[in-house]
């Protein structure tokens, strides 16, 4: 069985000597064998993400590990380690999804989805390819007016974070303020401003 599925055994019982060589040599076999552990604990953490989507948690884990790797210590096995850092991943993933949700909500598309953690993207792999390029179009003009509005009023670099922060990452008020050096009421009318003029400028799109 773990002839077939290496990932099921690895790093093996030489993990220092493999972490080791990671680190040494960025064209290690060990860094493949590490790609498909990855992969395999993420399409089974991601069932409800659709597969396109879980490449791209696959990337980043990857890179989270290349990025962090040297500091890893052996204070906890290395796949214990790995764990987290696929874990968070997923959930950027999930956040990353959520937002998108909640654009086309503020866009004037009402939802009558259930918001169930379990299952959060119901009816995604149903969508047509042209229904999918209509939101992503929505999506690049929603964040294109986003972008403007950070830039036409002052603050434009505090205003942008805060965006970036609440709208696409997932932060609350109180930990982007924290964050940006302000209070949670300027970030609330900061994000609610920015909503406000993304949809005005979407509405003046329409024909």
């Amino acid at each position: 069985m773990t002839e077939d599925k290496p990932y099921l055994s690895w790093p093996g019982a030489d993990e220092r000597l493999v972490v080791e060589e990671m680190i040494r040599d960025p064209d290690s076999k060990h860094w493949e064998e590490c790609n498909e552990f990855v992969k395999q604990r993420v399409y089974v953490k991601a069932k409800n993400i659709p597969s396109d989507f879980r490449e791209e948690i696959i990337q980043e884990a990857m890179y989270k590990v290349a990025k962090y790797l040297p500091e890893f210590q052996f204070h906890c096995a290395f796949r214990t380690w790995l764990n987290p850092l696929i874990t968070h991943s997923i959930i950027d993933m999930y956040r990353r999804l959520r937002k998108e949700r909640e654009f086309t909500v503020f866009l004037g598309e009402p939802s009558h989805e259930d918001d169930s953690e379990d299952e959060p993207f119901p009816g995604s792999e149903a969508k047509s390819t042209e229904e999918i390029f209509m939101i992503h179009e929505e999506l690049r003009n929603t964040l294109a007016a986003l972008s403007e509005y950070a830039n036409v009023h002052s603050n434009s670099t505090r205003n942008s974070l805060i965006i970036r922060m609440v709208i696409f990452e997932g932060h609350t008020h109180a930990e982007t303020a924290k964050a940006v050096g302000c209070n949670p009421p300027v970030v609330s009318y900061i994000v609610r401003e920015a909503q406000r003029y993304a949809r005005e400028k979407m509405e003046h799109k329409q024909p």
